[in-house]
């Protein structure tokens, strides 16, 4: 296939699973409202389109939120202010994407905005999969992957992991090449910057773009990426700063959140692919194939697999030692969105030159679509919305012995 023609291909699938995403999303914010940590990202989102602030108090004194959710709303607030006031617990970079937008449409105006940030992240799944396999088949078949669960039902829901992944997948895409030019390292440097500014968890990921820029950019292109990088860090210092009168980021939460003591690695690690309502393998069984591509990868010079294995570990990481890895109420694997190019390169990878595995993986998508457009289909039924230990609305209406074979590894005492 000539590479116009495959480009032609794939520009014309961008737009039709954008097409698809953006019509499924609205479709599904039209039958149930804001649940979860959405209703305060888009309230935040209000605040500073409408008042220029981050000062909600009078927004849950009039009970703005109404428009999207029903009442009433327990506000998230961090640590005060410097000046006593309180502030919202979560990150202002996500607000500040939706802001524009919601201005123009409110709730479904975001979630088209978050249908094509879903799709653009599918995108580059499928061309790091490309990249590193060389194979049409195996990468057609890792977008697949990438566009379902749990990247599908992110993209009409209203958190920070879909811009979080694309910031990062694009990072590792401008910075892959040995001949990266000072537009592209500025590009790069501005992607790293973003990261910790959607969730301080993608800090670790940001630090990862700058160690790769140190061993792949040279010269004028290498002076970019850290002026750049270096400013992006001294406003988000300055921004805690004048908030929180500390320049470390952790003053959003008093210091070193408590969560972290409590923090359980394998049973995180084991819930975040295995549990019955939270795990990715559940709703997405091709990503089984993931690992089958890992002694792949381990194969290819340090100099491809070294960025893409540090950046898994770079998402993995951070959720491991968090308390909550589950992320609270909404759909399964939320922390693992912004893995999803890498697993779906992992099972490219796991795919390749196998005519026998990509029947395999063929089918297991077919599985993973089914389950998930049947979680979505009647979003009044809340089958995606996950129950903490409970069985899952999802399996008791489908096949109740698999949420009773599947582990639940959340604690007890959560989600009640």
């Amino acid at each position: 296939m000539s590479d116009l023609r495959r480009r032609f291909r794939s520009g014309l699938g961008d737009a039709l699973l954008f097409l698809f995403l953006a019509l499924f999303g609205l479709r599904y914010a039209g039958r149930l409202q804001a649940s979860g940590d959405e209703p305060h990202y888009l309230l935040m989102a209000q605040s500073l389109w409408q008042e220029r602030d981050l000062d909600l108090r009078d927004n849950y004194e009039r009970q703005d939120f109404l428009d999207y959710t029903p009442g009433p709303l327990v506000p998230h607030y961090a640590a005060p202010r410097r000046d006593g006031r309180p502030f919202p617990a979560h990150s202002p970079g996500l607000p500040l994407l939706l802001a524009p937008v919601y201005a123009i449409g409110g709730r479904r105006a975001a979630i088209v905005l978050m249908a094509g940030l879903a799709a653009i992240l599918a995108r580059e799944a499928r061309r790091l999969a490309f990249d590193l396999t060389r194979d049409e088949i195996a990468s057609l078949l890792a977008w697949l992957a990438a566009a379902g669960a749990p990247l599908f039902f992110y993209s009409f829901h209203l958190y920070t992991e879909v811009p979080s992944g694309l910031a990062l997948a694009l990072g590792l895409r401008l910075l892959r090449s040995a001949k990266a030019t000072p537009l592209e390292a500025v590009a790069a440097a501005l992607c790293a910057c973003a990261l910790p500014l959607l969730h301080l968890k993608m800090t670790l990921g940001a630090v990862v773009l700058a160690v790769i820029a140190v061993a792949r950019l040279d010269g004028v292109a290498r002076a970019a990426f850290f002026v750049t990088a270096a400013l992006g860090a001294a406003s988000f210092m300055a921004y805690y700063q004048s908030v929180f009168g500390s320049p470390s980021p952790l003053a959003i939460y008093g210091g070193v959140p408590s969560d972290v003591a409590r923090s359980a690695p394998v049973f995180a690690l084991l819930g975040l692919f295995l549990d019955r309502s939270f795990g990715l393998l559940p709703y997405a069984p091709v990503y089984l194939l993931a690992f089958a591509g890992i002694p792949a990868l381990c194969r290819r010079p340090l100099r491809e697999s070294g960025p893409l294995a540090a950046a898994a570990l770079a998402v993995l990481g951070p959720a491991l030692f968090w308390r909550m890895w589950w992320g609270g109420q909404c759909p399964p694997a939320r922390f693992l969105v912004p893995l999803v190019p890498a697993l779906a390169a992992l099972v490219a990878f796991g795919v390749a030159g196998s005519r026998a595995r990509q029947r395999v993986a063929a089918g297991l998508l077919v599985v993973g679509w089914a389950i998930a457009l049947f979680a979505v289909w009647r979003p009044e039924d809340r089958l995606l919305l996950n129950r903490g230990d409970r069985p899952t609305r999802l399996w008791e209406a489908t096949v109740p012995a698999v949420g009773r074979v599947l582990p639940s590894l959340v604690p007890s005492t959560e989600l009640r």
